[in-house]
Order: C-alpha cells, then sequence, then structure tokens
C-alpha cells in the first residue's frame, strides 16, 4: 500500500514538473481553436482556406451535425475528429445555401468564419465560400 502511494505521488509530481502529455487530438484541437481565433481578431467574418485551420495534414474535412458539431479530418495519416459544442461552433442545416453540413471538403477550398452575433467573442458559424466544395 505504502509503496503504490510513493509510486503514484512520483508520477504524480513528475507529470506536474515536466508537463503531462495530451493526446495528440486534444493539441490539434486546441491549435484549431487558437487559430479560429486568430483569423477573426478584430473583425465579425473572415475568408480562409480551410488548410489554415490546422497544423496537421488532411485531405478532406467533413461536417456532421450530430448532439454536437463534428468535424472530420481525413487522409494518409487516418481520421481526427473534434467535437464542440454549438455554442462554440455552429453549422446551418443540410439544406441552408452554404451550409457545409453533411458535407466534405478540401483543403484548398475556402470557407467563411463568420461570428453568429457580431460584436461579441461567442459563436462562430461556418458557411461554404462561394466556389467551395458541393455534393
Amino acid at each position: 500500500m505504502r509503496l503504490t502511494r510513493l509510486a503514484l505521488f512520483a508520477a504524480l509530481s513528475t507529470c506536474l514538473l515536466s508537463g503531462c502529455p495530451m493526446p495528440q487530438t486534444d493539441d490539434a484541437q486546441h491549435y484549431f481553436t487558437q487559430q479560429v481565433a486568430r483569423l477573426l481578431q478584430g473583425r465579425d467574418s473572415a475568408v480562409v482556406d480551410a488548410a489554415q485551420l490546422t497544423d496537421f495534414d488532411w485531405q478532406q474535412l467533413c461536417f456532421e451535425r450530430e448532439d454536437q458539431l463534428e468535424l472530420k479530418f481525413s487522409g494518409a495519416g487516418g481520421e481526427k475528429v473534434f467535437r464542440f459544442g454549438y455554442e462554440d461552433y455552429f453549422v446551418a442545416e443540410p439544406y441552408v445555401a452554404r451550409s457545409p453540413a453533411e458535407r466534405c471538403i478540401g483543403r484548398q477550398d475556402k470557407l467563411v468564419l463568420k461570428k453568429k452575433y457580431p460584436g461579441y467573442k461567442d459563436t462562430v458559424e461556418f458557411q461554404l465560400a462561394d466556389g467551395a466544395a458541393t455534393p
């Protein structure tokens, strides 16, 4: 019992002092969130290349409306799925013009990042820019 506590304490101390490794998806999702904020800094909307949103390679990004917004990035390295609450990121229903819901785009496609409520830092809506891939 005492040895188990000592081992647990040592592991926790090492983790706290040197930094605990985070899962790769968490790092990538954090980068994504920070990048969206940077691209919108001081603006209510921005048109960006989809590839600008991440720091990893992917070929296809699919938007799915579930209980949460799911962004599925797939490519040679496998698949990464980001899940966000609709209070943070939003896509309109699939039948709404320029909605990326239930669609996939490539790295070269352009997206509109738009503050759903201009002037606030809250919800960001994703829209397809003119000329983006459609089903």
